[in-house]
């Protein structure tokens, strides 16, 4: 028996599909498939990994005079595992908009208090002085005439 065709029988003897044997191999469903077909072959890390999924030697799995020994399909017991299913929570849009928009106020609230031109020195208006303009400094005055 070829190794091709012993990976088959070891494979249905131990009750596991090509997908199973490739996941617990790590290689793709494919890689098992060309394997047993005998169009590529396994690498020594491939067969290494083989034979521990098996409980086999490596002299075992090459050896073309060696025959798996028959055995019965393993018995496949059902566990009932319980899986927690988060449930999302609905988001409220409205109440993050509301937000958004009370940072916001606050923000330019700060912004004016802490941004705001603030003058030197206060004056009263009754502390101000007038000046008085003395026509005769401004010089000879412009005449206007009327557009008619």
């Amino acid at each position: 028996m070829n190794l091709t065709q012993k990976l088959r029988v070891l494979r249905n003897q131990s009750g596991l599909s090509q997908a199973d044997l490739a996941e617990q191999a790590d290689v793709s469903r494919q890689t098992i498939y060309k394997w047993e077909r005998g169009t590529t072959h396994p690498t020594t890390g491939n067969l290494d990994v083989l034979c521990r999924i098996f409980g086999i030697t490596m002299d075992e799995l090459l050896n073309d005079g060696w025959e798996p020994p028959e055995k019965a399909p393993p018995e496949i017991q059902f566990v009932e595992v319980p899986v927690e299913v988060p449930v999302p929570q609905p988001r409220n849009y409205r109440l993050l908009a509301l937000l958004a928009a009370l940072l916001v106020a606050a923000g330019i609230a700060v912004g004016a208090l802490v941004f705001r031109e603030r003058s030197e020195v206060s004056v009263c208006s009754s502390e101000l002085e007038s000046e008085v303009i003395d026509e005769s400094t401004i010089g000879d005055p412009i005449l206007m005439l009327p557009l008619d």
